[in-house]
């Protein structure tokens, strides 16, 4: 691949500092390769203390990073709210094709963003009621060819949606020679004026695609960039079949948030590692990966049927075998105060959750995985950095989960059935058997294991860390010919004076009130760095 012609200044929209768990180590490398990058953080209130150190060590480290709160629309400018409100519909219509007849919950979550959002705005009273009567449509029984055309006749409208100012103002200000934005996917995402901005003053962008459900449970890609960077084929084909992105405009390059667990090892012998966590050594242990609170609002009482399901089994190894429970980090209240004494040899560590961003919190998740004879889960990313680690990995379809499993599109990506390594059972019955026949051969899923991974998480190749190949791909951004004026066209230009009015009198009575909309910006140092105001 060439090598860029000079220093890049890139500007990087992220939705908050959470994401730099994806994209820290690709942006260390460019800065390395004597490249800037300025953060324009749309939540710059972390959503906990480890998203604030991912931040907080970045600066540290990188001199030429900088990090700010994104430039929003002024409150005043009639296109806020009416912009809001066109991309928030798109989001909610998606969930009316026939794909998502099933995914009742990803509809439902959807549909009550919105409403809330509505409800906790100042909005004029039409536009209150045509909003809300879209979204309750959409969260029945739409017809699917209906909401294909009015998202058709949306996205017409968004193209007629001018340019943020203030966005503009920052790229030309900052002389931005590449535009990224990251997960872009939020319901009515913003993020998409830095993507808009950056094709109309000519500067090449793309969106990074994050995770591997962000395609499929969130809203939908707006506008085409010059790239989209996906993990995989799978990502591809979800971008060209629901979000209308050509095949051409799209790199997959692997998902790095996962280098870290290829080359890893343990750290602490087994028997020192369990007398931290406070199990037998003398026992085997089964690891159980805990969901986020989306997935899994209640999975306490679904653990406790799990572990009686071991303990009651014909099978004297489930009866004696170990369990650690790891707690997700986002979703680790439900466990404060639960005690699992009375189901012999269970312990939950740590309790409150952990992100493993640093090499200690790394440590003790690898080595949690990598002691284990097996991991059980119900729908989590843990599930695939367990299957890095080389373990089996088993999940249990429940009545309970069923909107969050069977009801999203990316968990099916894992099962063994489609191509994956996840052993999947109806019931505990077939777990507590598929589980007793893995600890006879826990080996045996290896194959499996080693072949997703490569097409899922390394289509480059195993051997390949993922970092450097989205800093090469983020570097050849700046060769690609940019066509300046992005969608200024006379249809545009006629459609925009139609909206006008409508929306000058929206900005005049709106107010928008959601309280993630309400964030105090980070003052900016000297430097440029940012410094979470106290």
């Amino acid at each position: 691949m060439e090598p860029p012609p000079q220093r890049l200044r890139i500007v990087f929209s992220l939705l908050h500092s959470g994401y730099l768990r994806h994209y820290a180590e690709p942006i260390r490398l460019l800065c390395a390769r004597g490249h800037a990058v300025h953060l324009a953080l749309y939540r710059p209130d972390a959503k906990d203390r480890g998203d604030d150190r991912l931040l907080e060590r970045l600066l540290a480290d990188c001199p030429t990073v900088t990090a700010a709160a994104a430039p929003r629309r002024r409150r005043v400018d009639g296109w806020r709210p009416f912009s809001w409100m066109v991309r928030a519909l798109v989001d909610v219509l998606r969930y009316a094709e026939p794909r998502f007849a099933h995914a009742t919950a990803l509809r439902e979550r959807a549909a009550e963003k919105v409403r809330t959002r509505v409800n906790e705005s100042r909005v004029d009273p039409l536009s209150r009621l045509l909003v809300l009567r879209a979204v309750d449509w959409v969260a029945g029984t739409p017809d699917a060819e209906r909401a294909r055309r009015l998202t058709k006749l949306l996205a017409a409208i968004e193209s007629a949606i001018p340019t943020s100012r203030r966005v503009d103002r920052l790229l030309k200000e900052y002389g931005a020679d590449v535009v990224l934005a990251s997960p872009v996917v939020d319901i009515g995402s913003p993020q998409v004026e830095f993507i808009k901005s950056a094709l109309r003053l000519g500067i090449p962008c793309a969106i990074c695609v994050a995770s591997w459900d962000n395609l499929t449970n969130k809203g939908l890609l707006r506008v085409v960039p010059d790239r989209v960077i996906v993990w995989n084929e799978v990502q591809r084909r979800e971008l060209e079949e629901m979000h209308g992105i050509p095949r051409d405009r799209v790199v997959t390059t692997g998902g790095q948030k996962f280098d870290a667990w290829f080359d890893r090892r343990s750290t602490r012998k087994r028997k020192e590692f369990l007398g931290t966590v406070g199990l037998d050594p003398s026992r085997p242990y089964v690891l159980y990966l805990c969901s986020s609170v989306f997935i899994a609002p209640d999975e306490v009482g679904f653990v406790r049927r799990w572990i009686r399901a071991l303990r009651e089994s014909d099978d004297e190894r489930l009866r004696e075998l170990g369990i650690l429970v790891r707690p997700h980090p986002q979703n680790a209240a439900q466990w404060a105060g639960v005690d699992l004494a009375e189901l012999d040899e269970v312990r939950v560590w740590p309790r409150e959750g952990e992100y493993p961003d640093e090499a200690s919190a790394q440590n003790d998740f690898y080595d949690s995985v990598a002691h284990s004879v097996g991991v059980v889960g119900v729908n989590t990313t843990a599930q695939i950095e367990a299957g890095i680690v080389g373990k089996p990995v088993y999940t249990i379809l429940d009545p309970q989960f069923a909107h969050t499993q069977s009801g999203t599109l990316h968990f099916h990506y894992l099962l063994h059935e489609n191509g994956g390594f996840v052993r999947r059972a109806t019931d505990l019955d077939e777990h507590v058997r598929q589980l007793g026949k893995g600890l006879e051969d826990p080996a045996a899923a290896e194959a499996d294991v080693l072949a997703f991974i490569e097409t899922f998480v390394r289509p480059r190749g195993s051997a390949q860390p993922v970092t450097p190949i989205v800093a090469a791909e983020i570097e050849a951004l700046a060769l690609i010919p940019a066509n300046q004026g992005g969608t200024r066209t006379v249809r545009n230009a006629a459609l925009r004076l139609l909206l006008s009015p409508v929306a000058f009198a929206m900005g005049a009575a709106a107010v928008p009130g959601a309280a993630w909309y309400h964030l105090h910006p980070p003052r900016i140092s000297d430097r440029g760095r940012a410094e979470t105001a106290r």
